[in-house]
């Protein structure tokens, strides 16, 4: 890709406001093993000598940073790249905004745009976020709707558009889906909430310094 401003943004150590909003939010995943957490300095000393900016915020996760710098930065350029494993990251992408999902290393990637997410999920990438709110996200540890997998959730999306207008035609749907939609209403706003990337971070952004320079 070549591109011509590149940065790195890294998860903070100490937990973020998702945690303050669900004291459960990503608590089922494992404690990452010392042979990897030994790592992670390893990778800023790589990128810094390779004079490759790296961002890190309290309270805010990596994903924040993403979003708050590709809103930033395609304001002044025409195109911005997220390279991420995470389909999280879709909900990101405009006419300006693509993502790079990386499947299998940096060998086997997907570039999603807006046709992609409509081909894939016939979704844009703004109704990605209420489908994360109906489904829920194991890997997070964000609940969702109890017993709504992915298959009922894009249904739901296909027919009503949005997370609101399925509550506000709740009636017109039926038996024990309405029953589980209607129990666990403020689960699913909460899951709203914990599933969208922010992407206004109050940071200051020159582009400038991310300008990809020589490696020392």
């Amino acid at each position: 890709y070549s591109p011509e401003y590149l940065c790195v943004a890294f998860d903070p150590e100490k937990p973020t406001f998702r945690h303050q909003q669900y004291k459960d939010y990503k608590a089922t995943r494992q404690k990452a093993p010392n042979e990897l957490v030994q790592q992670f300095q390893l990778i800023r000393d790589v990128l810094d000598v390779h004079k490759i900016k790296r961002v890190e915020v309290e309270g805010f996760e990596a994903d924040d940073l993403a979003g708050t710098f590709a809103c930033a930065a395609k304001e002044q350029v025409t195109d911005v790249y997220l390279v991420t494993s995470d389909k999280d990251y879709l909900q990101l992408i405009d006419e300006n905004v693509k993502v790079i999902l990386t499947k299998k290393g940096v060998t086997n990637t997907e570039e999603m745009d807006l046709k992609s997410m409509e081909e894939e999920y016939g979704l844009t990438p703004g109704q990605f976020v209420d489908l994360k709110a109906l489904m829920g996200d194991s890997s997070d540890n964000i609940p969702g709707v109890s017993g709504v997998g992915e298959k009922t959730a894009l249904k739901l999306m296909h027919e009503y558009k949005s997370l609101d207008n399925i509550y506000e035609n709740i009636d017109s749907i039926k038996g024990k889906l309405r029953e589980k939609l209607e129990t666990d209403k403020m689960q699913a706003y909460m899951s709203q909430t914990l599933a969208r990337i922010i992407t206004d971070i109050p940071i200051d952004f020159d582009i400038d310094e991310y300008k990809v320079q020589k490696p020392d």
